[in-house]
């Protein structure tokens, strides 16, 4: 009886946190459902120039925590065999083939990376600025409007967020990202990630109700999402 395959973690001091995301079903893995994992790093550097940020920081130099999140899945590690011809078949219209594979087999499984994303901690001004979130081109089945598993990133990266910076009283991201085909058809994806998702994740205790506002300073255009105050420490 062969055993299960085995998943050995790539041992990498650069990655400080592995996280559960979501769980997502792409065409490029055949439509089934798998858990996607975020790999994260963070680290901590002190600012002195917060004039080209996208939002008016108030404190001018302080500390913020630096964060690169990138999701990822698993995959078969396949092992193809394959056996050499002695005389090689010659074809006008191709490269002689110098074989073919007799046999394949499954050892263990990898990660796969399919997606980034950014953001920074402001610690003095309480401020989360999530800079960029989204998944590869080849996992991107549906326009963005239609495409769950974009949303559902989104959701646990702030979620993670959330629970790692709790005195964090506003997340703020730009107002338009290249994956969108118009700025309208972005601000109306981070519309569409809707205040329920507040009520099962740690903050039961606050109030559901998230306040969704465009920025009216060209500079600065950019979507903030404000978190409720009544459930701070």
């Amino acid at each position: 009886m062969n055993s299960a395959p085995t998943h050995q973690p790539f041992e990498d001091d650069f990655w400080t946190h592995d996280t559960p995301l979501f769980h997502g079903s792409f065409r490029y893995y055949k439509n089934i459902s798998q858990p996607v994992r975020g790999k994260i790093h963070v680290s901590n550097e002190g600012y002195y120039n917060v004039k080209h940020e996208i939002v008016p920081i108030a404190t001018p130099k302080g500390e913020r925590t630096y964060i690169m999140l990138h999701p990822y899945v698993f995959e078969p590690e396949i092992i193809l065999t394959v056996g050499l011809h002695e005389k090689p078949k010659h074809y006008a219209d191709q490269e002689s083939p110098i074989g073919k594979v007799v046999s394949s087999r499954q050892q263990g499984i990898r990660e796969r990376e399919i997606g980034n994303a950014q953001a920074w901690y402001y610690h003095q001004d309480k401020t989360i600025v999530l800079w960029e979130c989204y998944l590869h081109s080849y996992v991107r089945d549906n326009p963005l409007l239609e495409d769950e598993n974009m949303k559902q990133l989104w959701k646990g990266f702030e979620k993670w967020l959330v629970k790692q910076f709790p005195k964090a009283t506003r997340i703020v991201t730009p107002f338009n990202d290249p994956i969108a085909q118009t700025i309208e058809e972005y601000q109306e994806f981070l519309r569409s990630l809707d205040t329920s998702r507040l009520k099962k994740r740690h903050l039961e205790k606050c109030s559901p109700t998230l306040l969704y506002s465009i920025s009216n300073q060209p500079h600065f255009a950019s979507l903030s999402m404000i978190l409720p105050l009544d459930n701070r420490n």
